[in-house]
């Protein structure tokens, strides 16, 4: 990380964020927060750690010899970590100059040049602001709650027509945050795109392997996108919706060393505990406790694709 003599702020330099169609940048937005998150975590955990496990921070101290004065820098870096974005459209730029590089309209792209990989020269792919994979809207994604819904959708308007979703892992990020944003129909046709990914041979490299972390991704499409999960603060967010197309659709996950059964249909939500314990969550902005007697809620207008 380095800091820029001009701005006073700090970033990662001659790097590769998700998006592989992109290399040697500077100010990945990703990346940048990344470094950011993991700055502020560690500190965080320093600190913890004072006064419930001095003992073990004492063994840290001594095995990695930081000191006081470097706790001081991580602050600094954190607070001062470079995002590129442009205030008055709230588009955050996936690195430093990505906005003035020449657009190119993906769909204009013929079938036969796919994957591109094969049939087009690095530097004829690098040179364009298309991009392989979801780059700066997983970075929403992952950190869901640092950003607001409007954050998302006018960067998602801007992103998506720039994908060319070359990467098994792209279209259910893209599916998660329309979803977010109320697109439900461009959602569900994102979704079909990851699950079909290899059954339709939607790239046209299928014969070179089956694209096992699309299925991976499509656990996370329903989970997160029509389940409405959010993971990234201490409790657990939940805001369903489902695809028009589907009765009903239901998943479980481990939540506090509880199992927790969340079932969706066209009109309401169910979370039952299976067992005994209790667990907080948040659905649709209000905090309940569950536990297996379970909780039923009408799904919201807004909701409903």
């Amino acid at each position: 990380i380095q800091q820029n003599p001009f701005t006073k702020e700090y970033g990662f330099y001659g790097v590769m964020g998700v998006d592989e169609f992109h290399m040697m940048v500077n100010n990945n937005c990703f990346v940048n927060y990344l470094g950011k998150k993991s700055m502020e975590f560690t500190l965080k955990v320093i600190e913890e750690m004072r006064t419930s496990a001095p003992e073990k921070l004492k063994e840290v101290e001594n095995k990695t010899q930081f000191t006081v004065t470097e706790l001081a820098d991580w602050k600094e870096m954190a607070e001062k970590t470079a995002l590129p974005k442009d205030p008055a459209t709230g588009i955050y730029d996936q690195h430093d100059g990505y906005s003035t590089l020449p657009y190119i309209d993906i769909n204009t792209i013929p079938i036969t040049d796919f994957p591109l990989y094969h049939n087009w020269s690095y530097d004829r792919i690098y040179r364009t602001s298309m991009i392989k994979q979801a780059d700066v809207l997983m970075m929403l994604f992952l950190y869901s709650q640092d950003f607001s819904k409007e954050s998302k959708k006018v960067n998602y308007e801007y992103y998506e027509p720039r994908c060319i979703h070359e990467s098994s892992l792209s279209p259910s990020v893209h599916s998660i945050v329309a979803s977010e944003i109320g697109m439900h129909e461009e959602a569900y046709k994102f979704f079909q795109f990851a699950t079909r990914l290899d059954l339709d041979d939607y790239n046209r490299n299928t014969n070179e392997g089956l694209h096992t972390t699309s299925i991976a991704a499509a656990w996370l499409n329903i989970v997160y996108g029509f389940g409405g999960m959010r993971s990234d603060r201490e409790v657990l967010l939940f805001n369903p919706s489902i695809p028009k197309v589907w009765n009903s659709y239901s998943f479980r996950i481990i939540y506090k060393d509880s199992i927790l059964i969340v079932s969706i249909d066209k009109t309401s939500v169910n979370f039952k505990i299976d067992g005994s314990s209790v667990v907080d969550i948040n659905v649709y902005g209000r905090n309940y406790e569950i536990n297996s007697t379970g909780l039923t809620l009408n799904i919201p207008v807004e909701f409903l694709a």
